[in-house]
């Protein structure tokens, strides 16, 4: 399941980071970060841990960017 990235990029924005910077705060690869912003890799639980407490998120902001749900391929039954 792919993480909401615009959400994730503003909220990062928000607090000055990059994600370079993001990285080195959690203690992570740049380019592991990178490649789970672009949909390459699914986030651990240590780096949505991580970007959880960097970003000062809520909890609902926790759940709107690490588990959307793409409501446009669930399969309607009626």
């Amino acid at each position: 399941m792919p993480i909401n990235a615009k959400l994730l990029k503003s909220k990062m924005a928000l607090k000055d980071h990059n994600i370079k910077t993001l990285s080195e705060e959690i203690g992570v690869n740049r380019d592991t970060l990178s490649n789970m912003i672009h949909g390459r890799t699914k986030p651990s639980y240590p780096v949505i841990n991580g970007i959880y407490f960097a970003l000062d998120l809520t909890p609902q902001e926790g759940v709107d960017i690490f588990f959307s749900k793409d409501l446009r391929k669930k399969k309607v039954i009626t």
